[in-house]
């Protein structure tokens, strides 16, 4: 069987997946840690990002204006970014409803739970329900794409072969070569520096792709009549994705704060993740009906929405104490650490639709032009 379709079993299956049933784990006390789990700085920034652009598109004409989360997790982004969230302050805050994306029923539990005391209106659809009544808005996919399932292959005799997961005569899975790539595929890793004769990589290299990505764009377009969609996650170049010394590719198994590269052990008890591949986002985003505004590490963005003078604040007078404040100095270090939560990267599309989705009066810190 092909990976692509184990990682989706893997991960995703109702009663045995990793985020399917329920058995994810996130937080310092889980099996990884995101940046909501850190606390609320990130959801306040972030925000920062956000606003302008509803106040936009509710300046522009009347009518609903929707923040759409693909893949919400537990729901703590979207708690915080609305705690975060002034509505009486703002002149679109009775307009806004919430959208969740969510496969998961153990998940979507999880959400409604944490977001039960918000007066918002919040409703969970899945994609088809949202393409045949697209929104204005904005898509959020925090941490989503790395999740999406890829196709692994290997080298051999100068042609890449899928490789495949099987069973050994004890039932044990294990990994097996399958026949050669197909003639669409070589041409989507040509495109991104890959030879279809492996470029002189020797027999046994290894790496991955995902063909899912281009169907999550179209869907995620298909969701928007008018707006941006604003995806964050780890990412490599082409260039450096299938730079010859990364051999094996960037897939990872997490579990208790742990990597491994064992990505068939323990089935659907850990995390399965892989790298976004920016080239190809970026190839395949025209083509879903996205413009590619822009693209950053997460340490600069959110340097740009003020995170520089969040720091700065900590140490002036006020009722604030030590622990407190030292606490959120860390938090908002955390958030830029290249090593860490900084090495992210945000990546700013926004709908080809007519008309275009407006420029906010007062853009925020990051606002990259479309071409």
């Amino acid at each position: 069987m092909g990976f692509a379709t184990v990682m989706d079993w893997l991960l995703n299956d109702p009663q045995f997946g990793y985020y399917g049933s329920g058995c994810v784990r996130f937080g310092p006390e889980g099996d990884f840690v995101t940046a909501p789990t850190q606390g609320s700085a990130f959801a306040e920034l972030l925000g920062r990002q956000l606003w302008p652009c509803f106040e936009a598109l509710a300046l522009e004409q009347p009518g609903s204006i929707s923040l759409i989360e693909w893949g919400p997790g537990d729901g703590s982004l979207m708690a915080q970014l609305l705690h975060a969230l002034e509505l009486g302050q703002t002149a679109w805050g009775e307009r806004l409803e919430v959208v969740l994306v969510e496969s998961s029923p153990a998940l979507r539990q999880q959400q409604q739970e944490r977001l039960a005391d918000l007066s918002l209106p919040i409703q969970w659809l899945s994609p088809e329900a949202l393409q045949r009544q697209p929104r204005r808005g904005l898509v959020l996919a925090h941490e989503l794409l790395d999740a999406l399932p890829v196709q692994r292959f290997v080298l051999a005799s100068k042609r890449w072969h899928e490789l495949l997961v099987c069973v050994d005569a004890a039932g044990q899975p294990q990994w097996c070569q399958g026949e050669p790539l197909g003639a669409d595929t070589l041409q989507q890793l040509q495109q991104l520096g890959l030879p279809a004769d492996g470029g002189g990589r020797p027999d046994g290299w290894s790496s991955e792709w995902c063909p899912l990505l281009s169907s999550w764009l179209q869907q995620a377009r298909a969701s928007l009549s008018q707006g941006w969609l604003l995806a964050i996650d780890y990412a490599l170049s082409a260039q450096r994705y299938y730079a010859p010394q990364r051999d094996g590719g960037t897939l990872l198994a997490c579990r208790g704060q742990r990597t491994s590269s064992d990505l068939l052990a323990d089935p659907g008890r850990q995390d399965i993740t892989a790298h976004v591949c920016s080239t190809l986002l970026e190839h395949l985003a025209p083509q879903a009906g996205w413009h590619c505004c822009g693209t950053a590490l997460q340490g600069e963005v959110l340097l740009q929405l003020g995170l520089a003078a969040e720091i700065s604040a900590l140490s002036e007078p006020g009722p604030q104490d030590l622990a407190s404040r030292l606490a959120r100095r860390e938090e908002l270090l955390r958030l830029v650490d290249p090593h860490l939560l900084g090495g992210f990267w945000w990546f700013w599309l926004e709908a080809q639709s007519q008309p275009a989705a407006p420029r906010p009066l007062t853009p925020p810190g990051w606002w990259p032009e479309a071409p």
